[in-house]
């Protein structure tokens, strides 16, 4: 993802969904490459062009609308994903389309055996059944070579989208189901790294054969494919060590504050002196909002925290600490106030906790891997 995305004002069976920046970039150039490949389309499609098909801007309205169709095709693989995944408790945060087609955001991966191949693999099921859709409704329609143009391509593109999604490749479906299928059988962890490692292979053997035919697209998803297949490297380490942790086992308890009367200057001070950067707010044991460094731009010394604070970023104890660190990521705080059922304040979670935890367990966990493995020789 390039940039924030647009949330747009309607949700698809509860689901938000979003378009990201490069989106809108890509769709009316995508329009272009259709529409000035139209004839090779047509003839693809065995459909006999009428001269008035191929003049003026009648071709690019067409590769708009192709266009148009694919992402929404896309966008009802993703809901294929997001309603797999409602079957097994688990919820989507949203569906966003970008330059490469979409993604599904799920809260978790759900662990149980399998449930990742099934979730993944029903993307490609909805796919191969609007190719279904598309083919037997041009069927049905002998005549109107625009409508045919439409239904032909949408129902190839849609075969297309179901058989690329199908390559054993990290993020793609085919490589959330082998990674599923591994994991049946050996860790998570190891399972991860395998399908990682046959997806950097199939990535750089995509970018190699992009080289050779001077495809950029081709290119462009081969290196896509390599950092994504990276990060999902990451992901897995982190989800793997933060497990079983919740908010309460990282936070901070002993939580420094300050009043909303105080000056920036007196802020200031006080941050030199407990190096912190940043404050929950409170006034008679009532949390009011949250003050840090990065509030404090333009402000004079004589101005009051009240006047800069902002609503505070807040969690439950028991929160699990790998839902407050995608939280952060993704709404871009740099702490969490933790509150208990009455609103009041227990503690603050900073992303140097939720660092600190990391190395921590990261360290634990080869100690525990070294012992295991010297017990078996």
């Amino acid at each position: 993802m390039f940039s924030r995305p647009i949330r747009l004002p309607f949700r698809l069976l509860g689901i938000p969904v979003s378009l990201d920046l490069s989106f809108l970039i890509v769709l009316p150039l995508l329009a272009f490459l259709i529409g000035s490949q139209l004839p090779l389309y047509l003839r693809l499609l065995q459909i006999s062009p009428s001269p008035e098909l191929l003049q003026g801007p009648t071709p690019y309205l067409l590769g708009l609308l192709a266009a148009l169709g694919l992402f929404l095709s896309v966008l009802v693989h993703e809901l294929g994903h997001a309603l797999a995944a409602r079957a097994y408790g688990v919820q989507t945060r949203e569906i966003t389309l970008w330059l490469l087609g979409g993604v599904a955001q799920l809260e978790q991966i759900p662990r149980a055996r399998g449930a990742e191949a099934v979730i993944a693999v029903a993307g490609p099921i909805v796919s191969v059944l609007l190719a279904g859709f598309f083919g037997l409704w041009r069927g049905l329609v002998q005549e109107g070579p625009v409508l045919q143009f439409l239904l032909g391509y949408l129902g190839f593109i849609n075969l297309s989208l179901a058989l690329f999604n199908l390559l054993p490749a990290l993020p793609l479906d085919g490589g959330r189901i082998l990674r599923s299928l591994l994991a049946l059988y050996r860790p998570y962890l190891e399972a991860t790294r395998i399908a990682v490692n046959v997806s950097k292979v199939l990535a750089f053997a995509l970018g190699l054969l992009g080289l050779l035919v001077l495809n950029l697209f081709m290119i462009l998803i081969a290196f896509f494919v390599f950092m994504a297949a990276s990060a999902e490297a990451e992901q897995a380490v982190v989800s793997r060590t933060l497990e079983g942790l919740q908010v309460r086992d990282l936070m901070t308890r002993e939580v420094s504050t300050v009043p909303p009367s105080l000056s920036v200057a007196g802020l200031l001070e006080k941050m030199m002196q407990e190096r912190h950067v940043g404050y929950p707010v409170v006034e008679e044991g009532r949390l009011l909002g949250l003050i840090s460094l990065e509030d404090l731009r333009g402000a004079t010394p004589e101005t009051l925290v009240r006047e800069r604070m902002r609503p505070p970023a807040q969690i439950e104890p028991h929160a699990e600490a790998l839902a407050a660190l995608q939280r952060m990521a993704q709404e871009g705080f740099s702490r969490l106030v933790v509150v208990d059922e009455t609103g009041g304040l227990v503690g603050i979670l900073s992303k140097t906790d939720l660092l600190r935890a990391l190395q921590l367990r990261s360290a634990q966990l080869s100690l525990e891997g070294l012992d295991s493995f010297r017990s078996t020789r």
